[in-house]
C-alpha cells in the first residue's frame, strides 16, 4: 500500500502512470477495499481507477459474495459492485444494526393495535387504522415525526375515514393509496387515497377506476413501483359468501386510476394471505403467508420468496441459501438497499409468535440472521417497521392480544444507502 501512495512530488511512483490501463487495474486488483478507498483521493486518474466495475467484482469475490447471475444481467449498463460491495460490508459489519433504548415522545402515542399500517413520507410516519380486539378497530390517522418525537392527530378533511384493519398501504408520488380492509361488520373496503400534506381523505368508488376493479379483501399486500401500485393475494368472501384465499395479481396506474389484470408467467405463486410485499429497485419481493381456513386454521405456512420483474412481468422463485428462515405468517418487513429483512411473526415449524430477525441478499439470494446488539424486541406479528433515515421504527402488533410496542433499531449505513433504481 505504501508504494501505492504518491508522495509529495509524486516522483517516486511516476511510472505507474505510464503502464498500459489493463495493467494498471491488474495492480490495483490485489488492494484491499479500504486501500482502495484510500488511493482514489490521491489524484483524477486514481479516482477514475478505483470506480472500476472489474476491481469491485473482485473484492465481491474474494469476500465470498457470489451475485446471481439473473442479478448482474438484470441491469442493462452493468451491475454497480461498488455498490454492492458497500452496501454488503455496511450491512454485515459488527454493530452495524443496533436496538436502542425506547426514545422519549410527546403526544397522545398510539394505543395497543395490529394489523394498522405505517407509511412513511418525509421526516414523518403516518399510521392508519388498524384494531385491538375483533370489535374494536380503529378510523384515526396518526403521524409521528421523527426529528421532533412527537405524535399528533391532526383534523382529517374529506370523506369519512372508516374505522378498519387489515387493509394496506403505498406511497406513490405525494399520496398515500390504501386498499381492502374489513371493519368487523361485514364490510370490506375498495380504494382510498391519503393525501399527508392536504391531510385529505378520499374514497374512490368503482364508478371512478377505470378498467375492472379487483374485489376488496383483507390480509392481502401491497406495493409501489413508479406509478403503479401492484396489489397481490389476501382473502374474502366470494359471491355465494364462502371464505377464499386469493392468487391474483392487480395493478393500478395512479395516473389515469385504471386497474389492469397483467398477463404474468413464470413460477407465479400460490393463493395466500398473511404474507409481504416489498419493492426494491423495479423488482418486488413476496414473502411468506399462508393459507388459512375457520375450520383448520393454517393449512399451509409458508417462507418461500416470490420475485416479480414489474417491466417483464415475470415470476421467479430463486433458490435461496444460508440459514433457515424460520417465520412465515405476517412478519414484518422491511428493506435497506438491497437487503430484505422481515421480523417476528408466526413460526413456521411452532405454532408461536417470534422476534426472530432474518436478512436476505437479493443479490446472492443468500438469508442471514442478523443478530442486532441491545435487547431485542418481544416477540410479536401483525405490526409495522418504517425506515427513517439511519433508524427503523417498529410500531405494534399481536402477542396474544393487541400491543402497543414502539421498538427503534439503529442502521448506521441507512442514510449511507439509498434504494436502488436497478
Amino acid at each position: 500500500m505504501n508504494s501505492l501512495t504518491p508522495s509529495k512530488n509524486m516522483n517516486t511512483f511516476y511510472l505507474f502512470f505510464t503502464l498500459p490501463e489493463e495493467m494498471s487495474m491488474y495492480i490495483l486488483s490485489f488492494l484491499s477495499a479500504s486501500d482502495m478507498c484510500s488511493v482514489s483521493r490521491s489524484s483524477r486518474d486514481m479516482r477514475r481507477f478505483s470506480t472500476e466495475n472489474m476491481l469491485w467484482r473482485k473484492l465481491c469475490k474474494k469476500s465470498g459474495w457470489t451475485v446471481a447471475r439473473s442479478v448482474v444481467h438484470e441491469v442493462p449498463q452493468a451491475f454497480d459492485y461498488k455498490k454492492y460491495y458497500t452496501e454488503k460490508t455496511l450491512i454485515t459489519k459488527a454493530g452495524s444494526l443496533k436496538w436502542t433504548e425506547q426514545t422519549k415522545t410527546t403526544g397522545a402515542a398510539l394505543t395497543k393495535r395490529f394489523k394498522h399500517t405505517a407509511t412513511v413520507v418525509g421526516k414523518h410516519m403516518i399510521f392508519i387504522g388498524g384494531q385491538e380486539t375483533d370489535t374494536k378497530r380503529f378510523n384515526e390517522v396518526v403521524y409521528y415525526d421523527t426529528e421532533a418525537k412527537t405524535f399528533s392527530q391532526p383534523i382529517i378533511k374529506g370523506d369519512k375515514v372508516p374505522a378498519f384493519s387489515r387493509h394496506s398501504s403505498a406511497l406513490v408520488g405525494s399520496k398515500i393509496y390504501v386498499f381492502g380492509g374489513f371493519d368487523g361488520h361485514g364490510t370490506n373496503f375498495d380504494l382510498s387515497i391519503f393525501d399527508p400534506y392536504a391531510r385529505t381523505w378520499t374514497n374512490v368508488s368503482k364508478s371512478q377506476v377505470k378498467g375492472i376493479a379487483p374485489p376488496s379483501r383483507t390480509n392481502h399486500a401491497s406495493a409501489a413501483v413508479g406509478k403503479n401500485l401492484y396489489i397481490f393475494g389476501g382473502n374474502n368472501n366470494n359471491e355465494q359468501g364462502r371464505y377464499q384465499v386469493l392468487d391474483d395479481l392487480c395493478v393500478l396506474n395512479t395516473q389515469t386510476l385504471t386497474w389492469i389484470r397483467p398477463k404474468v408467467s413464470g413460477d407465479i405463486p400460490c393463493a395466500r394471505s398473511g404474507h409481504t410485499l416489498t419493492a426494491i429497485g423495479k423488482n418486488l419481493y413476496l414473502f411468506g403467508g399462508g393459507v388459512w381456513n375457520e375450520t383448520d386454521g393454517w393449512v399451509h405456512k409458508f417462507n418461500d420468496i416470490h420475485v416479480l420483474d414489474t417491466e417483464t412481468m415475470v415470476w421467479t422463485k430463486p433458490v435461496c441459501s444460508g440459514v433457515s428462515c424460520d417465520t412465515s405468517t405476517f412478519p414484518i418487513s422491511f428493506s435497506v438497499g438491497r437487503f430484505l429483512f422481515v421480523f417476528g411473526g408466526g413460526s413456521k415449524p411452532l405454532h408461536c409468535v417470534t422476534n426472530d430477525m432474518y436478512c436476505l441478499d437479493t443479490a446472492t439470494f443468500q438469508w442471514a440472521k442478523p443478530e442486532a446488539d441491545g435487547t431485542k424486541p418481544q416477540p410479536r406479528d401483525m405490526g409495522t417497521a418504517s425506515v427513517v433515515g439511519d433508524n427503523v421504527y417498529f410500531m405494534g402488533g399481536y402477542a396474544g392480544g393487541a400491543v402497543d410496542f414502539f421498538d427503534r433499531m439503529h442502521v448506521p449505513c441507512g442514510s449511507a444507502i439509498a434504494v436502488p433504481s436497478y
